[in-house]
């Protein structure tokens, strides 16, 4: 996990990051963890242009880091450039989703086939376990009535339904592989190539399905300046990720500095701290209170009902306790908004540059105490990077680690000239 902050008023964006990864991996004891404390989240996006890149969660794309991807980027624009960040940001999406250098297409298609071959697989030890209660079952006669009862709706995907087609008929062979060598390890016989085209396009739905709710995605956030934008930008997209073989970036949000919008305060992965800082309640403790409130709410109502002999229906009493915690939630807001958020932007839209980065890093580094003290494992934390752009200057470091020592490595620096 992460914690990120960007910061703009009208003369620059602050970028803050901490460096804290989480490598997951499955030993003999299942699922373990590792945590390290040294992961490069910032980066410089163009050499020519004022425009930077963040990114949280996964690290990777394929097993690419995102560090190789985005320095492979950064070499190919070159002096390329954009009316607005928005441009920069789908110039890149475009590419990773084009480049066969980095991300070729049968090592795309294998990890799809692999997914589907999953569920086959699951598919199939739904009907071994019925065939030990009854030796008698068919297997077509069986896959029929599994996908009429249990049959899957694709939801929450990517993938138009005629990429979907496309993607079914670009792996057909290796699904068929995959089929029939379960059917061949669990000693299934009778079955032929309707049933297994039915198996296939059931198992397909499943792995889309199962990659909607998977948490191995990216965020992607792009934040600097257009060439024709008069204040930063910030452009981000909360699921990155590979549907099949497209790369889909979804989620996406705009935020811009106006001259009726003087400061932008966004905070990405764990951002419970800088969410207090903003509006002085944290969201996990406003839906705790939102549900006390109805379940407190529920029980007076209740003994008033008792105590008065009345019979008000639990559905009147369910829609004036949601009438109240509306009109509770609007109050808490504007309260929030007014004493709190308002305040703090009105600030920060004046604030030099160096002040912006010392509250962007100390918003990361509260974030990272309170992992510290409240979690048994730290998931944010290390040194923290902080980077601030702006049109003349560019993107330049703030703070920096380093995983070597820059006095040692004078050479380094002469070759960057």
């Amino acid at each position: 996990m992460t914690s990120e902050v960007c910061l703009m008023n009208s003369l620059s964006v602050v970028l803050a990051a901490d460096s804290a990864t989480t490598v997951e991996y499955y030993g003999q004891n299942g699922a373990e963890k590792r945590y390290f404390k040294g992961a490069n989240k910032i980066f410089q996006l163009s050499e020519a242009h004022s425009v930077g890149l963040m990114i949280y969660n996964s690290a990777s794309l394929l097993s690419v880091p995102w560090e190789v991807t985005i320095k492979e980027f950064r070499k190919e624009l070159g002096d390329k450039s954009f009316n607005t960040v928005e441009g920069f940001a789908d110039e890149f999406i475009e590419w990773v989703n084009a480049s066969q250098r980095l991300f070729p297409d049968d090592i795309r298609r294998s990890g799809f086939v692999q997914q589907v071959g999953g569920s086959i697989l699951g598919i199939i030890i739904a009907f071994n376990k019925q065939r030990q209660e009854d030796d008698t079952l068919v297997f077509s006669a069986w896959v029929d009535a599994y996908i009429e009862h249990e049959g899957t709706v694709v939801q929450n995907s990517e993938l138009s339904d005629e990429e979907i087609e496309e993607l079914t008929v670009s792996t057909r062979n290796d699904l068929i592989s995959e089929f029939d060598k379960w059917v061949e390890l669990a000693n299934i016989t009778d079955t032929d190539e309707a049933t297994r085209d039915k198996v296939i396009e059931e198992a397909t739905r499943q792995a889309l399905n199962k990659l909607a709710r998977e948490n191995n995605y990216s965020g992607l956030i792009f934040a600097g300046f257009g060439d024709h934008s008069v204040f930063p930008e910030l452009v981000s997209f909360s699921q990155c990720k590979l549907w099949g073989t497209k790369f889909v970036a979804s989620g996406k949000k705009v935020e811009k500095v106006t001259h009726d919008i003087p400061a932008v305060l966004s905070a990405f992965a764990q951002s419970s701290m800088t969410d207090t800082f903003e509006s002085g309640l944290s969201f996990d403790v406003f839906v705790k209170m939102q549900e006390t409130f109805a379940g407190e709410l529920k029980s007076f109502a209740d003994s008033l009902n008792e105590v008065s002999g009345a019979t008000v229906p639990d559905e009147k009493i369910h829609e004036l306790i949601g009438e109240r915690l509306r009109s509770s939630k609007d109050k808490i807001f504007d309260f929030a908004r007014t004493e709190h958020s308002l305040p703090l932007r009105r600030v920060l839209g004046v604030l030099p540059v160096d002040e912006m980065a010392e509250l962007a890093e100390t918003l990361i580094n509260l974030q990272s105490l309170k992992e510290k003290v409240t979690k048994p494992s730290e998931t944010v934390g290390g040194p923290v990077d902080v980077a601030a752009i702006t049109r003349s200057e560019g993107l330049v470091w703030i703070k920096r680690k380093h995983f070597f020592d820059p006095s040692l490595n004078s050479r380094f620096f002469e070759r960057r000239r």
